[in-house]
């Protein structure tokens, strides 16, 4: 039995077909929305900026979880209680 090399098409490409990354001419394939990898960037950057907690404090997370550790932490049922109304009210689009 002799076994022989795969053949490459005629054209000299490996004959695996991609819908995306760059062709010869150094442009992008498969995208239609215009936009380069620097929009990209800038606005990842933007929404990073947005999303970023600016009112955690790692001394209440601490003072928390060692309350817990400790067994000293009381759950105030009332408070958890408005703010899960609050909360409900806020995304049903009736803010009170």
């Amino acid at each position: 039995m002799k076994i022989t090399p795969p053949q490459t098409p005629a054209n000299g490409s490996s004959g695996v077909s991609r819908s995306s990354g760059t062709n010869r001419q150094g442009t992008t394939q498969g995208s239609t929305s215009g936009t380069t990898s620097a929009d990209q960037a800038a606005r990842l950057t933007q929404l990073e900026s947005q999303l970023a907690p600016s009112d955690f404090s790692s001394a209440k997370v601490n003072e928390i979880s060692a309350a817990i550790t400790a067994g000293n932490y009381q759950v105030n049922a009332g408070v958890i209680a408005d703010k899960l109304l609050q909360s409900t009210a806020e995304l049903a689009g009736k803010r009170s």
